[in-house]
């Protein structure tokens, strides 16, 4: 079992409803302030045609976090599938155009399994977050196609049905750490959004890899998803989702939904030196999955922000009461800055202290970002 300071770094540097919980629902607020957490059948058939294909984002190992028992679960299941259409077309035609990470996840939550049948969701906005711009629709349609005969041919509700006792598992133990979260912090520190509903969705060939998906409906809500992997055992086997590291990362891929947007909305007058900032190792950010300047910026942002919720929301990191989160996130800083060369981290920190003290000033994020920008720029 992954314990302590060395868990939560271990997975930083690896670069995030009662019911039918095992089927995905549309939604714009949660059911009683409770944050559905879901394994779900779209998401799994994505995650295993990935693996198959060599996706980046899906191609780990054992030793790199994936539990070896379903790994070879799905290698014996599908060992017949790997040449597949639908892997072969994954690989060849979507993977040299970026499909990849988060866009596999934003392409399943986009779907509906019914009846062996896939077909898109209806209630999501068609273009929304530039999702278009990564996937073209007329490959989308030959992609869906080819998954649908992937998924019978390869008896894929069959390997899903047959596991659901483990996902079950994995739902119950990310359950005790989303209900943690304080899912206020995110109208306090950044603005209310309405209409909004949070979802986790769960995928154990992600290894210790997590994203976030942003979806808009057509009503005019919006559902901020994390999918997480970050899975573990513990010292007797059971499923294991430790809040010492999953917290700080699911505060972070939650936090995508709010700070990706703010920066856009101000990029124009932040580009030319961010582009600078970028261009000092562009090749390194590329290598870690942040390839332009936008990327760095935003997890820059989204990183600093999540510091600021652990520092008022300690988490007990040895069982005996919530000490050392000082020294925790000063860790977590020095990861950033010398792990992934984030060089605004810690005075974003520092600024976004600020904010906090000035509430009054500063009702919403978006009316400090040009402050933020100024401080640390």
């Amino acid at each position: 079992m992954k314990t302590g300071l060395y868990a939560i770094l271990t997975f930083l540097m690896s670069l995030g409803f009662a019911g039918e919980t095992l089927y995905a629902q549309e939604f714009t607020a949660q059911e009683n302030g409770v944050i559905p957490v879901l394994y779900a059948e779209e998401t799994e058939l994505l995650g295993v045609v990935c693996h198959l294909a060599g996706i980046g984002g899906y191609d780990f190992s054992e030793e790199e976090g994936v539990l070896p028992d379903y790994l070879s679960d799905v290698e014996s299941h599908f060992a017949a599938s790997k040449d597949h259409k639908a892997v072969r077309f994954a690989r060849k035609q979507l993977y040299r155009k970026g499909f990849s990470y988060d866009m596999p996840m934003a392409f399943a939550l986009r779907l509906r399994i019914k009846d062996s049948h896939i077909c898109r969701k209806d209630s999501l906005v068609a273009d929304y977050d530039g999702y278009y711009d990564r996937l073209s629709r007329s490959d989308e349609t030959e992609f869906i196609s080819l998954l649908e005969d992937f998924y019978r041919e390869s008896s894929f509700a069959e390997f899903f049905d047959s596991h659901r006792g483990l996902y079950r598992e994995c739902e119950d133990a990310m359950r005790k750490v989303v209900d943690n979260l304080d899912i206020e912090w995110y109208d306090s520190f950044f603005g209310p959004k309405r209409d909004s509903g949070f979802r986790v969705y769960l995928g154990l060939l992600n290894g210790p890899g997590n994203y976030a998906v942003h979806q808009k409906l057509t009503d005019g809500g919006e559902i901020i998803n994390a999918v997480m992997g970050c899975c573990d055992r513990d010292e007797e086997g059971r499923i294991y989702y430790g809040e010492v590291y999953t917290m700080p990362i699911l505060v972070h891929e939650f936090n995508h939904s709010y700070c990706n947007p703010l920066n856009e909305e101000i990029w124009d007058s932040i580009a030319d030196k961010a582009e600078a900032i970028f261009n000092e190792n562009a090749d390194f950010y590329g290598s870690i999955a942040y390839g332009a300047p936008e990327y760095l910026m935003n997890e820059m942002f989204v990183e600093a922000s999540v510091i600021r919720y652990l520092m008022t929301h300690p988490i007990d990191l040895t069982g005996t009461g919530f000490e050392d989160m000082q020294s925790l996130t000063e860790r977590l800083l020095e990861v950033d800055e010398q792990q992934k060369k984030f060089v605004l981290i810690r005075k974003m920190v520092e600024a976004l202290g600020v904010r906090e003290s000035s509430y009054d000033i500063y009702p919403a994020m978006r009316d400090f970002m040009p402050v933020l920008y100024r401080m640390v720029l």
